[in-house]
């Protein structure tokens, strides 16, 4: 899997606090919601930046669950964009994915929540996300290993067809005719587009972090992310280091 950048900005913890910061308040009670367990999850990505304009921080992270429901992934995403806020962040983006689903590029097959949230949303890179915006998947229509298979396999051989000089409609035509022999589908199928994620609003539930307690260890305190295990690249080099800030391969 291709792999992920991270971005690493120096000393954001020790800036947490100083005059201009925004104050990260802890979790609030949503007294009419359930409490909902966030999940175990292993890190997959990480970025910390603060390269953005208004030196806006902006923190993106990538994990990977085994099981759990809907509620669950959602929770899930609720607690590390959390934690992370502790870190300084300004801007916060969290993908959940499924780790028993393999993708070869991108994520779509694989997320099945995510959450954005920025702790003093004038403090942004987002202008209409507001404080919170989380997203969940249908557990009951969650794509399968199968419909990753028939979207990369279709992938490949229409790129082989046009590579060999075939217009790109007839290349689509026949790809979708082998693809569709292949695996056995009807005449009339269509290719898998990936999960849809529906908003939900954060105010639904309490979460426990207790049950992701180890990973959410492995992020907290640590301004550079150094301890988040294969971050990164197998020799251990850092790819670029300028202007206070590092840049390493994550390594999938």
């Amino acid at each position: 899997m291709k792999a992920l950048a991270l971005s690493l900005a120096i000393g954001l913890l020790s800036a947490c606090g100083q005059s201009g910061d925004a104050t990260v308040s802890a979790p609030i009670s949503h007294p009419h919601g359930p409490t909902v367990a966030a999940l175990p999850f292993t890190i997959e990505g990480a970025m910390l930046s603060d390269l953005f304009q208004n030196h806006v921080k902006v923190a993106r992270i990538g994990v990977g669950v085994n099981g759990g429901s809907a509620a669950q992934w959602a929770a899930t995403s609720i607690a590390i964009a959390e934690r992370v806020a502790t870190f300084g962040a300004d801007s916060i983006e969290v993908s959940v994915r499924r780790s028993d689903i393999t993708q070869s590029q991108g994520h779509r097959f694989r997320e099945v929540a995510r959450a954005y949230y920025s702790p003093n949303p004038s403090h942004s890179v987002w202008e209409d996300r507001g404080q919170w915006q989380v997203m969940q998947a249908d557990a009951a229509s969650l794509s399968t290993q199968q419909d990753v298979n028939i979207d990369e396999a279709f992938s490949a051989l229409n790129q082989q067809f046009i590579d060999k000089g075939m217009a790109p409609d007839a290349a689509d035509r026949k790809a979708a005719a082998v693809i569709g022999k292949t695996y056995h589908l009807p005449k009339d199928w269509r290719l898998p587009v990936g999960n849809r994620l529906k908003d939900v609003s954060r105010d639904a539930m309490n979460v426990d972090a207790a049950p992701a307690s180890v990973g959410l260890a492995a992020l907290a305190g640590k301004p550079t992310f150094n301890d988040i295990p294969r971050q990164m690249t197998p020799e251990g080099n850092v790819l670029r280091v300028a202007g206070g800030q590092s840049r390493v391969d994550v390594g999938r």
